[in-house]
């Protein structure tokens, strides 16, 4: 199985030759123009959309960028828009924009995930910022997810025994500690460190270290369980 090595996959710069799309949503055509048009004026690449449903065929996994919808409209609100997208784990932030802001409709999406809530009447600059920010919340979410794949995936080429030793190393024991845990001999347990730094083409403890954090894998739970139950 060939690997990509991880100071690659870690480059976000890879993440960023996406072009973003920010998804308007809205069923006032008039209100729906303006926003496409200060995203042009801003640059950023727009879709229009007056059906949930066909905005919602329009997004997957791959899609980069974050939705806007209107709060109340016919089909669905954008609160359960925004609930759809999230139960389909697309990653994709979501402002919604109402006329009928209040606390109750603001606490409400707030708690749900929604990125943002802003009420109609808000001018250009407070619009583009808002999604600005959202773009660059699902390029962050993106990439982090992307590490934390290839990273499993990378984890997951080496052996059982090296799979304790990388335990025992990412706690900070040395050789002759992991070798008396393990009852091999010390070059024995070298030769797993070595083994294990080959495939996972890592220099040190230091990148090791770094990949189980990217990998979010419980470092206690990849330890013998003799030695995990001693800390």
């Amino acid at each position: 199985m060939s690997t990509v090595p991880f100071a690659r996959i870690c480059d976000e710069s890879d993440n960023k030759d996406l072009e973003p799309t920010v998804f308007l949503i809205d069923d006032h055509e008039v209100e729906l123009d303006l926003m496409y048009r200060w995203c042009q004026r801003a640059g950023l690449n727009a879709e229009v959309f007056d059906d949930p449903n066909v905005l919602l065929s329009r997004l997957d996994h791959e899609t980069v960028g974050c939705v806007v919808a209107d709060l109340r409209m016919p089909q669905i609100s954008g609160l359960e828009l925004q609930a759809e997208i999230a139960r389909r784990d697309l990653m994709m932030p979501v402002i919604l924009v109402t006329g009928h802001g209040d606390a109750e409709n603001c606490r409400a999406a707030f708690q749900q995930g929604v990125f943002d809530f802003i009420e109609k009447g808000f001018d250009s600059i407070q619009f583009i910022e808002s999604v600005e920010r959202a773009i660059r919340k699902n390029q962050r979410d993106r990439f982090r997810h992307s590490v934390r794949r290839e990273a499993r995936e990378i984890l997951k080429t080496v052996s059982p025994r090296e799979n304790e030793v990388i335990g025992l190393l990412a706690s900070g024991m040395p050789l002759k500690g992991i070798a008396q845990v393990l009852n091999i001999s010390v070059q024995t347990a070298s030769k797993h460190r070595t083994s294990i730094f080959t495939k996972l083409e890592i220099d040190n403890e230091v990148d090791l270290y770094k990949m189980l954090l990217a990998a979010e894998v419980d470092i206690d739970a990849m330890q013998p369980v003799s030695q995990a139950s001693d800390n």
